[in-house]
């Protein structure tokens, strides 16, 4: 019977390895113990590093002994077989669903992004996500939803990050805008505009 999971699915996206001793935490997300761990001491509140969900308290940390096994099983699978050449795929963005934005770092088989970086310019998948996740720099980062991350450049007027929403234009801007062209307009940070979004999609579903 063939091995149905892919490292993907075994994969902390902390410490981009497989899975050791695997923790489940509330939100349903899994990490390796010590690296969620670690990111927590290393946090100033507990939450979740990909969906963001934050914690009141922080969560009592069991090894999810199912998915422990699964990610063994995993390793002995993939130790015994010989790898075999990927079969070529369409890589453009044209071969993503129209309402997902594509990661910037997958080379062959792009991924859909879960989050978009406001000063690297660029969206990740939940994969190549994790230098921003574990990096004392990166993780200073400001990560938005890629569905509100309209652009990949930066201000072409101030050449500055366009991390503001301009309400009465509709647009992204950035810092210098708000203080020139934009100062009289309604501006807000590109997150509450995301989370707008996403509430009124939750009202009104497709």
């Amino acid at each position: 019977m063939a091995f149905i999971l892919t490292q993907d699915q075994v994969l902390c996206v902390i410490c981009m390895d497989s899975f050791t001793d695997p923790v489940s935490i509330p939100c349903g997300h899994n990490f390796c113990m010590d690296c969620i761990q670690g990111f927590w001491d290393a946090s100033r509140k507990c939450e979740c590093p990909l969906c963001k969900e934050a914690f009141q308290t922080r969560p009592t940390l069991r090894v999810n002994v199912s998915l422990k096994d699964i990610t063994e099983q995993f390793k002995r699978y993939r130790a015994n077989c010989k790898p075999e050449p990927a079969p070529r795929k369409n890589t453009s963005r044209r071969s993503l669903k129209s309402d997902t934005i594509p990661c910037d770092i997958c080379s062959e088989n792009k991924q859909t992004a879960v989050k978009s970086c406001l000063v690297c310019q660029a969206s990740y998948c939940e994969m190549h996500l994790g230098p921003h996740l574990r990096d004392p720099v990166m993780m200073k980062h400001s990560l938005t939803d890629p569905a509100t991350f309209s652009t990949r450049h930066l201000c072409r007027k101030h050449n500055r990050p366009l991390e503001m929403f301009c309400k009465k234009d509709q647009t992204p801007v950035c810092r210098s805008c708000t203080e020139r062209d934009h100062k009289q307009h309604e501006i807000v940070p590109m997150e509450k505009e995301s989370r707008r979004i996403k509430v009124t999609h939750n009202k009104y579903p497709s």
